[in-house]
């Protein structure tokens, strides 16, 4: 009896088991086919989503070059922005971390940093404003439903690393 009894338990773990991977397949499938695939490949430059847009909108040459230039004017800018955000944040961390702390002078790269972050915010209501300029209202209605598509395509994790 006590063979019997070690089978049974073995073949509930193995039945537990088995149903376990079959509902972890289940979720990741679910995710998968409910949340549809990206439209952006992931290996494509990403500061570029003309191409893209020009497919989705349906928009004209005229207007691909527009937000080609467009984008291209922001990624210069917020690149700048951003490797100065980065470098007052490296100047405040070493004051953070140092023996004698000035707090007026964090205080102050702190504010920088915020101004700079807020500048960053008014540069991309600058590109939405300017985007929605170049569009017509049929690909504004189509671009309002590809907004969190693009968000997810700007993820960190989905950007190529910097070297």
């Amino acid at each position: 009896m006590e063979i019997f009894s070690q089978n049974k338990l073995l073949l509930r773990c193995v039945i537990f088991l088995a149903l376990l991977n079959v509902f972890s397949i289940s979720i990741f499938l679910w995710k998968e086919f409910h949340h549809g695939p990206l439209l952006f490949p992931k290996n494509e430059d990403y500061h570029d989503v003309s191409g893209i847009l020009q497919r989705e909108l349906n928009l004209t040459p005229e207007q691909t070059d527009q937000i080609k230039a467009l984008r291209s004017d922001f990624f210069e800018k917020e690149t700048t922005l951003t490797a100065t955000i980065r470098s007052e944040r490296d100047s405040m961390n070493e004051l953070m971390f140092n023996k004698d702390t000035d707090t007026t002078l964090v205080k102050s790269l702190a504010k920088r940093v915020a101004d700079d972050e807020y500048q960053m915010e008014l540069l991309r209501f600058e590109q939405a404003q300017q985007l929605k300029a170049i569009c017509t209202p049929e690909q504004l209605k189509k671009f309002n439903g590809l907004v969190k598509e693009i968000r997810d395509y700007f993820r960190p994790d989905n950007q190529p690393k910097r070297r």
